[in-house]
């Protein structure tokens, strides 16, 4: 029976075979008695999983980063299975799920040789003088213009020194996990997963600061709305607010962070990204050799 007993399994609830596999996974490993939860509502997540020891997650991407948001208030593991296209942040596939998963249940507790567990910074975004509660990002967060066709001015403060008013499409605040998404896709850097520095990336700007900027943890950035029709502040990609003019967001690193369960050292993310980007084929390597491992151990 596998040490690990209490299990919140999350998946995306528009994918049956989402909830499919998560009820395998269930019999399989839990004698049925695992939770299964869809991803959305997020707040019923963020109430299912309290005094979990492990969630999993089933989907994309995008149910990796709601599963994870429940998870980090509490420090619980997430052991992500990609059903999307690309899942940077999966450990699993979903066709090797049923087979793989319990080698991490079994060898929980095996200091050195059973999975380690990968932490990553969160960033965190308040809006100044609101009374609402700070949101939480493990990718980006967004501050742009929203529906409005017009472009956006954002004056960016860092570290309480004025740098520039942007005026493009938006700024994007990307941690380093959320560097393989958003920002890579605006051309900027990949950063290792496990940094705790932040990019400034502005979104179709005019003559400003193209490439972005680089940010220590410790940075504090505040990004206020300048033009008359407001902005859009946007956290991970499925959480919005509208944010009128003349409101500061202030994105600064955030005291939780997103635990992963990982079975491959920590270079491995090398040869995985370059796996999912489609720059390589095959599986990863065995730390030290040349030699391919099966397929059904590919993680990330």
């Amino acid at each position: 029976m596998s040490q690990v007993q209490n299990v919140v399994i999350v998946y995306h609830g528009l994918l049956s075979e989402a909830e499919d596999l998560a009820r395998a996974l269930s019999e399989r490993y839990g004698n049925g008695n695992w939770a299964l939860l869809p991803a959305e509502p997020i707040a019923d997540l963020e109430t299912g999983v309290q005094g979990c020891d492990l969630v999993v997650t089933i989907g994309g991407d995008g149910t990796i980063l709601r599963g994870a948001h429940a998870a980090a208030p509490f420090a619980i593991p997430v052991l992500g299975i990609n059903m999307g296209r690309v899942g940077f942040m999966a450990e699993l596939d979903a066709s090797d799920a049923l087979n793989d998963m319990g080698w991490y249940l079994d060898n929980w507790d095996l200091d050195g040789k059973g999975p380690r567990i990968e932490e990553r910074a969160m960033i965190r975004a308040t809006l100044i003088d609101s009374t609402e509660a700070p949101f939480h990002a493990l990718n980006d967060v967004v501050v742009g213009r929203g529906a409005s066709i017009r472009v956006v001015d954002l004056e960016t403060v860092v570290d309480g020194q004025r740098i520039v008013t942007y005026r493009g499409d938006g700024l994007v605040i990307s941690t380093a996990t959320g560097s393989t998404g958003y920002g890579l896709a605006l051309g900027g850097p990949v950063m290792n997963p496990t940094s705790g520095a932040f990019l400034l990336k502005p979104i179709a700007a005019h003559m400003s600061l193209q490439g972005g900027l680089l940010l220590r943890p410790a940075a504090v950035v505040s990004i206020t709305v300048e033009n008359e029709a407001g902005g859009m502040l946007s956290i991970d990609g499925f959480v919005d607010r509208a944010i009128a003019v003349g409101t500061t967001v202030q994105v600064e690193t955030s005291e939780f962070r997103a635990r992963f369960l990982r079975k491959h050292p920590p270079a491995a993310f090398y040869q995985s990204l370059t796996r999912r980007l489609g720059m390589r084929q095959g599986a990863l390597t065995r730390e030290g050799s040349d030699e391919e491992e099966r397929p059904d151990n590919a993680g990330h």
